[in-house]
């Protein structure tokens, strides 16, 4: 904690403005990267952005999320590192592959013993409240839905409104292959102790190209194993269906991901002070870099350890 506080002392805000390579709300980097992309190339892009930063007088570059998926994204890192940026953990994606899996009974029995009494208890919670599951395209983004985002983001400590919601669903159902899956418990005859009305949803997209879903919204309500039905059991279920696609559920709660099956692609973050006479900064982005580093570390090697019992 001091060396927490000595690092803030030297990163006031306005000294940390900062020009970010990123996909904003996603797991992936801002860089799209060619197949067989030279060095020489990706010192010019980064060159380029260096020298935007500087004409817009921003102190900071980042360049976010980078993973090492490809020979591409690897020699990106590798030119980074070359130029000085500080490379920092910055979490991972966890990502489930279906492939293997012909249904839901195939993906349980991945599983040992203990993992499968566990996730079949979750299932039969969930069988238990008679829900109805339907996938829908971008229409499925209802106000009901909203109302229960809104809910979790508040429960989380979020500070967010019912406009905001709604702009987010508004901007999410833009993008193509955006499809939700929703489930909703009876209102007649009632199931014993779930209330009536949606359980929960996952709002994704689809993209066969590249045979992956990326999840990007959703909720659940604290019913039936919700979550777990909806967020992984039924959306497995689906991509299995789809001749196994590779669904990446982003990053946090990470063991809770690879006791089901995921496993960690870790993501990169770097940063340069980039005026030389900046030494200072440098050094306190450093010391901050590697404070981040160990904690999402130690996560990570918490979650893959423990995943590998399952």
């Amino acid at each position: 904690m001091a060396e927490l506080d000595s690092v803030r002392s030297l990163l006031p805000v306005e000294a940390t403005d900062t020009l970010a390579v990123v996909t904003p709300g996603c797991v992936f980097p801002g860089v799209s990267l060619p197949a067989g992309v030279d060095i020489d190339s990706l010192a010019t892009l980064v060159g380029a952005v260096e020298a935007q930063a500087q004409a817009l007088g921003l102190p900071v570059v980042e360049f976010g999320h980078l993973r090492d998926d490809t020979a591409a994204d690897r020699a990106l890192h590798k030119t980074l590192r070359a130029r000085g940026y500080i490379a920092v953990t910055v979490g991972a994606d966890a990502v489930l592959d279906t492939a293997p899996y012909t249904g839901l009974d195939s993906y349980f029995s991945s599983f040992r013993s203990h993992r499968r009494k566990v996730m079949r208890k979750e299932r039969r919670l969930f069988e238990g409240a008679h829900a109805t599951v339907r996938i829908d395209g971008p229409e499925g983004l209802t106000d009901d839905l909203a109302a229960l985002q809104l809910d979790r983001y508040r429960r989380y400590g979020q500070q967010t409104d019912e406009a905001a919601v709604q702009d987010r669903f508004t901007r999410a159902a833009r993008i193509p292959g955006l499809r939700v899956l929703r489930a909703d418990a009876p209102s007649n005859p009632p199931s014993a102790g779930t209330p009536a009305g949606p359980l929960g949803f996952i709002a994704f997209y689809e993209d066969h190209r590249t045979h992956r879903i990326l999840t990007r919204l959703g909720a659940f309500s604290g019913h039936a194993a919700a979550y777990f039905n909806i967020a992984y059991y039924e959306l497995v279920a689906h991509a299995t269906g789809l001749g196994g696609m590779r669904i990446h559920y982003g990053d946090s709660t990470y063991l809770a991901k690879t006791l089901r099956g995921c496993s960690l692609t870790r993501l990169t973050t770097y940063f340069r002070a980039i005026r030389a006479t900046d030494a200072s900064l440098h050094d306190a982005l450093s010391r901050a870099g590697r404070l981040r580093t160990c904690l999402e570390e130690k996560q990570l090697a918490r979650a893959t350890a423990e995943g590998a019992t399952r």
